[in-house]
């Protein structure tokens, strides 16, 4: 049980770590705005090179390889145009305390699939216009994040997704919902795929379609994948189950549909393969008033060594090092971890140290310690 509970911890502070910098990292060719004014003015924005922003040469879709997209810092921008290129997500609202907005004031299409309006965030329409996404598209929409429902409030103020008029601001003109509905459920039909990985060959498969918003209660669902080797996958499953992996890296990608409306994204997955038990200097006797040594155990590239007080189960001594110094003399376990997954080697090595009186023998000549038997 305390085995399997210091693993979790750790799988736990690995999937945290992980999350916390996905959440904070950075790309190349990320756009985010730092002033306010019309979308296609180039002061508006900076770009990520990959190492620090800078001023943008072209606007966010103006040209291919335009990555994630940001309205934050207090900022207001104005679309009225089609972006022409594809981008991989807009997002409106740092949720720093002011208000970042989109200011739709004409005719507009962005071809992204993910559009979201974050905690401080705020889309209004300044005129009866439309704005376009493309089929499959999700328009998300978190807590602190809200469409504009002021009055005058039209149903030619709308939110078209593919060819099906999704939204309007009142919800006339055949719309499917109001931009209070989308409001009141989080936006749009989409779903956020996750997993119980990473996981170790022989370990079940969990997979989570975290469905939300709009239609999320009646929407059909379809998983497939791809992996090593010729690997295939398919489901109708929400939260289907996986069993037989070997170690490798797999995609899983979940589409929901409801009506004409569908979402789709994937998830990454790791499956680690469990590694051999580390290799280690036989057991070894101590005179009684030496120094207690350090103990050291080798393990693969891409491995490290727990060390444990017992054979299986026990206490966790020290995480994720190839050596040890113990206390005392007595029985220690070396257990191999892979540092990309939770996999850990079947068996312990085991390491005793044992300590024994010596005797010290004199001469006038030079002194030496003998064991006692």
């Amino acid at each position: 049980m305390i085995k399997t509970r210091t693993i979790q911890a750790l799988l736990a502070t690995v999937v945290s770590l992980f999350l916390l910098t996905e959440s904070t990292a950075q790309s190349v060719n990320d756009y985010r705005s730092v002033n306010s004014g019309n979308w296609t003015t180039l002061s508006v924005w900076q770009v990520y090179n990959g190492t620090s922003w800078g001023a943008a040469t072209n606007y966010p879709g103006q040209a291919a390889g335009t990555n994630d997209v940001s309205i934050e810092g207090g900022n207001s921008v104005t679309i009225s145009s089609n972006v022409p290129n594809p981008f991989n997500s807009l997002t409106i609202g740092d949720g720093t305390g002011a208000t970042d907005e989109l200011l739709v004031g004409g005719t507009s299409s962005f071809n992204t699939l993910q559009f979201t309006i974050a905690n401080g965030g705020f889309a209004s329409w300044t005129s009866n216009v439309s704005l376009s996404f493309p089929a499959g598209a999700a328009v998300i929409i978190e807590s602190g994040g809200s469409l504009d429902t002021s009055n005058p409030c039209s149903a030619a103020k709308r939110i078209i997704i593919g060819s099906t008029i999704y939204s309007t601001c009142n919800g006339g003109a055949g719309a499917d919902y109001s931009f209070t509905q989308l409001n009141n459920a989080g936006g749009s039909l989409n779903v956020s795929p996750s997993s119980n990985g990473p996981i170790c060959e022989g370990t079940l498969l969990n997979l989570f379609a975290n469905v939300a918003g709009l239609g999320s209660s009646s929407a059909s669902f379809i998983w497939s994948a791809t992996g090593p080797g010729s690997y295939t996958f398919s489901s109708t499953l929400e939260n289907p189950t996986v069993s037989s992996l070997i170690a490798g890296t797999y995609t899983y990608t979940l589409e929901a549909t409801n009506g004409s409306v569908s979402h789709s994204n994937s998830v990454v997955v790791i499956v680690g393969s469990s590694p051999n038990a580390p290799t280690s200097t036989s057991s070894q006797t101590i005179c009684s008033t030496a120094a207690i040594p350090t103990l050291t155990a080798s393990v693969n590239s891409g491995e490290t060594v727990d060390w444990y007080d017992a054979a299986s189960g026990g206490v966790l001594l020290l995480s994720g090092n190839t050596s040890y110094t113990p206390a005392s003399v007595g029985s220690y376990y070396a257990e191999a971890r892979n540092t990309s997954s939770p996999c850990v080697s079947s068996t312990r090595t085991a390491i005793i140290l044992l300590s024994r009186s010596c005797k010290v023998m004199i001469n006038r000549h030079l002194n030496f310690k003998v064991k006692n038997n």
